[in-house]
Formats: structure tokens, C-alpha cells, sequence
């Protein structure tokens, strides 16, 4: 397997390849270049992941894989973006796994050009977003009590579904939801929010005024969803 990884320190970028099967032993390896790697590189930096060439073969190399995702979470990385092809059967196996499990949640390309350009697009994106499997949150819009379930969660805002009180744009609303996965950091959180996208029983939210020390803990949290066995 040709799987290899790379900095570019200019754009405080980290590429990572991985073609033929990715079994456990060359993912092992992958993981220790990895760890290399982004010991040059700045909090914030960018991922592009180039799977075009790539088979998962055994599933023996899952666990290897997300202990990659994981070391990146807690590295605090910026944007993620995979090279894949749709139609392929990796990418239905990828997408089968990170369904199951809270990991951030990348971007999807074509090729490594296309990569770079969305990379180009997303200068302003400031928090990693994560995937949730249907965190309960209960929240209020204009004096009035509503139930959802967030599936896409980052340090910046969440997206919401199955909302039972629709909102719309520019509503400012509170959140509250918990994380109750055992031993993990304190996990219930109280946040001011405001609409930026609604479509009926789906919208997204921006949190309002989150501080350094609880954007902290959220983030712990999602570290700590994100290393929970599938």
C-alpha cells in the first residue's frame, strides 16, 4: 500500500494518502507519519484525505483508522477534506462507519484540485463540526419550549432535527443538551443561540457569547464521544 503523509508548512496543511488496502499494518504505519507530520504544524491546519486510490479491505484496520481521526481531534485541526469517488464501494463503507460513530465530519471532493479550492473557500471557518447520532436538545424560541435532535455539532453552533416548534432565521433561541457518556467531562451545556438556516423541522444555529473555558468543554466532550467504541 503507497500511503504516505506530508506537510505543506506555508499553508499549515496536512495531506494524508492512502491507496490499496488499508489493513491494520500499513495503517499503523500511516498513524506514526502522521504523528510526525503534525508536530510541524500550527493548531488550526487543514486535512486533506486522498482515498481515491484506496480499498478498506479487512476491517481489522477500522480501530487504526479512527485512533487517526481521534489524534487529529485532539490536535485541534481545522478543516477536513476527502478525495473520493461517490459511486465507489469505499466510499459507502467510509460513510457507513463515520455514520455510526462521533467523529468530524469532512467534506467530500472529487479530486485534490477541487480540495484545494474548497479549502480556499473555507479561510473563515473557524470550528470543526462533528457528528452526532441524535443528541437530544431541548430549546426555547420566543417563550415557547421545543424538542430536537442535534446530528452535526461544533464549538461554533449545531444543526438541529425533528424540531417539534419550527423557527426561523434570525430567531435567537436557548439550547440545552447533555452529554451522558460515562466518564467523560462534565457534559450539560446552556447555550444562547441564533437561526441561521431553517427548513421546517430542520435548522442550524450559531452560538452567541461561548467563552474560551466552555467552548473548551464542549470540545473535551466531543473528544470523549469521538473515542467511544462503535
Amino acid at each position: 500500500m503507497n500511503s504516505k503523509a506530508k506537510v505543506d508548512i506555508n499553508k499549515n496543511r496536512l495531506y494524508i494518502t492512502i491507496a490499496g488496502k488499508a489493513v491494520k499494518q500499513n495503517l499503523d504505519k500511516l498513524y506514526t507519519d502522521v504523528r510526525f507530520c503534525v508536530a510541524d504544524l500550527k493548531t488550526g491546519f487543514d486535512v486533506i484525505t486522498d482515498l481515491s486510490e484506496c480499498s478498506l479491505g479487512h476491517l481489522n484496520g477500522v480501530p487504526t483508522y479512527r485512533k487517526i481521526m481521534n489524534f487529529l481531534i485532539t490536535k485541534k485541526i481545522g478543516n477536513v477534506v476527502r478525495v473520493i469517488d461517490e459511486n465507489s464501494l469505499v466510499f459507502k463503507q467510509v460513510m457507513n462507519i463515520t455514520s455510526r460513530i462521533c467523529g468530524y465530519k469532512p467534506i467530500y471532493v472529487s479530486t485534490l484540485e477541487e480540495a484545494e479550492k474548497k479549502l480556499e473557500c473555507l479561510k473563515k471557518r473557524n470550528s470543526i463540526r462533528f457528528n452526532i447520532n441524535e443528541l437530544p436538545v431541548d430549546y426555547v424560541a420566543n417563550e415557547t419550549n421545543g424538542k430536537g435532535n442535534i446530528y452535526s455539532l461544533s464549538t461554533s453552533g449545531c444543526a438541529i432535527d425533528s424540531a417539534t416548534l419550527p423557527v426561523v432565521v434570525e430567531t435567537e433561541i436557548s439550547i440545552k443538551f447533555e452529554f451522558k457518556t460515562q466518564g467523560s467531562p462534565s457534559g450539560e451545556f446552556l447555550i444562547k443561540s441564533r437561526v441561521v438556516r431553517a427548513d421546517g423541522k430542520l435548522f442550524a444555529v450559531k452560538f452567541k457569547d461561548l467563552g474560551d473555558d466552555l467552548k473548551d468543554q464542549l470540545l473535551k466532550c466531543l473528544i470523549s464521544e469521538a473515542q467511544r467504541e462503535l
